[in-house]
């Protein structure tokens, strides 16, 4: 019971297959009072916006929110600075994910990592959904409207309380299991650095499977790589970004860092940005901090790019994205996202 009162902090609740988080007495007021602190300025309106990415254009990010019975999904306007949820519908048709997946109960969504693609197919939105079910949710987005329609969803594997969502170039998508649905210890056992996670690769058709190699402790954060060879993945639990081969076909390798390692994404230039939080006994009751890495995905060796101290406003980031010289940060907790000019 000691190591669950450890990470009270995140206010994590496994129950009925669904993992509902709060922000608690200690998530950031929502209130009017928007300004920066430190070297960060904000855009506020949004709820535990856990995950965020750049929608093609380059002006706007979608965003996350876990929580249950939330919005579902965000809109974040980079150059007005405002936020708006986006207004979700049912598609009449079903053309993704598995041909029998039902359609969501919108107003129960409880969305988690995420992943954004664009095509023939439009843009689509593929999301980790905690809300009624343990999912991924497709949707395709219409920026301009603020809008987005379902279109299809895949249901994890019995038991999987997934975390991050990456879709490989065939369309086949990569789903990180953080820990076990109902495991009242799956925290501790996280913090204890044992593995509870793993990842499974959807295929049309197939459904679920194992991808070898990858069973963590607490997996994460997940990037394919451009090629569809390599899984880089996040294990929370032993604070190592781990590069693994999706077919068996190279070596696997890994890097440790200082902190517990949340949601990778692409930086422009084709490194990958590694977010997490500090976080120990000898802080649990005060903020944490975090801090963003760049690792080179050939080398797998990490650069310290932002560290923060963590403030009342905001702290306990989980994913870091660039969008010309200026970084954009998530969390878990609070009513706003973080951005910050990068540094020379």
């Amino acid at each position: 019971m000691r190591r669950m009162a450890y990470f009270g902090w995140i206010a994590v609740v496994v129950t009925g297959g669904a993992l509902l988080s709060s922000t608690g007495s200690r998530a950031a007021p929502a209130s009017a009072e928007c300004s920066g602190v430190g070297d960060l300025n904000f855009v506020c309106g949004v709820t535990n916006a856990e995950d965020v990415l750049p929608v093609p254009g380059g002006r706007f990010l979608v965003g996350s929110s876990l929580k249950a019975g939330s919005v579902g999904l965000y809109l974040i306007d980079t150059t007005t600075k405002r936020a708006a949820p986006v207004a979700l519908s049912i598609a009449g048709r079903h053309d993704a994910g598995d041909e029998s997946c039902a359609p969501p109960d919108l107003k129960a969504l409880n969305t988690h990592g995420l992943d954004v693609t664009s095509g023939a197919s439009g843009t689509l939105v593929y999301a980790i959904n905690h809300g009624g079910r343990e999912s991924v949710e497709i949707f395709r987005l219409f920026p301009e409207r603020g809008a987005a329609e379902w279109i299809g969803c895949a249901i994890l594997p019995a038991g999987a309380n997934g975390n991050a969502v990456s879709v490989l170039p065939s369309g086949s998508f990569a789903v990180t299991k953080f820990m076990t649905v109902g495991d009242a210890q799956g925290i501790a056992h996280i913090l204890a650095g044992e593995v509870t996670g793993t990842v499974y690769l959807w295929e049309r058709g197939k459904g679920f499977r194992e991808v070898p190699g990858t069973r963590l402790s607490g997996d994460n954060g997940i990037l394919v790589s451009r090629d569809g060879r390599w899984l880089y993945v996040n294990a929370y639990g032993s604070n190592e970004i781990v590069r693994v081969p999706l077919e068996r076909r190279g070596e696997r390798a890994s890097v440790k860092v200082d902190f517990h390692p949340d949601n990778l994404r692409w930086a422009p230039d084709g490194q990958i940005f590694a977010t997490g939080q500090f976080l120990g006994p000898r802080n649990l009751d005060a903020r944490h901090g975090w801090a963003t890495v760049r690792i080179d995905p050939r080398t797998m060796k990490a650069t310290l790019l932002v560290k923060e101290p963590g403030y009342a406003q905001f702290d306990d980031a989980t994913t870091a994205v660039q969008i010309g010289s200026v970084l954009w940060f998530g969390t878990f907790r609070g009513d706003r996202v973080a951005y910050r000019a990068l540094a020379p």
